[in-house]
């Protein structure tokens, strides 16, 4: 059946419908009023239309009911939201140019720090320093001091790390010449 034939079938079925309703209301309001029956038969190749002859219907009389009272229960909202577990945001990282970085790995890496320094200063760090380690680590890792969090995690990114290949600057190995360093870049592995 195409839509064109499903839309007239549906307008069909309303009219009749429309006029059942009319009918009834017209015979129940009257109690002796002719009523007239349509139906209205649809195919999908023609539609067919017949009306049966008029007849007069006696009144009737319902006795009266007595509905139960209903209640109807509601649910109210929680005033409070549950706890979340999501730990608090950290403040957005400072300006790069702006965070002073010592890059840094074992004592026997210092051919890798200069690549190091150039790499994090491609990307927009601006005060970098290679120091040596004295102590070589198996990972790649970010120290930050306090308060640095967000900064070490942008360091991490732009250095080709996971997010949290970060740690605090006291976990970080001794490396001579820190001084004002808020960050360090520290070079693990071979």
């Amino acid at each position: 059946m195409t839509r064109h034939r499903l839309l007239i079938a549906l307008v069909v079925l309303i009219a009749v419908g429309v006029t059942a309703g009319v009918v009834y209301l017209e015979t129940s309001s009257s109690g002796s009023a002719a009523a007239t029956t349509t139906t209205t038969a649809t195919t999908s190749t023609s539609t067919t239309t017949s009306t049966s002859p008029p007849t007069t219907l006696p009144p009737t009389t319902l006795p009266p009911t007595t509905l139960p009272p209903t209640t109807v229960a509601t649910t109210a909202a929680p005033t409070t939201l549950p706890p979340t577990t999501v730990p608090a945001t950290t403040l957005p990282p400072p300006e790069r140019s702006l965070v002073p970085v010592v890059v840094s790995s074992g004592p026997s890496n210092g051919d890798r720090l200069a690549p190091g320094a150039f790499l994090l200063g491609s990307v927009g760090w601006t005060d970098i320093r290679p120091l040596n380690g004295s102590v070589a680590l198996t990972q790649t890792t970010v120290f930050y001091v306090d308060g640095l969090r967000a900064a070490a995690e942008l360091l991490a990114v732009d250095g080709g790390l996971a997010v949290t290949s970060i740690a605090a600057m006291a976990d970080a190995p001794p490396v001579a010449g820190l001084a004002n360093a808020q960050l360090l870049f520290y070079l693990g592995g071979a």
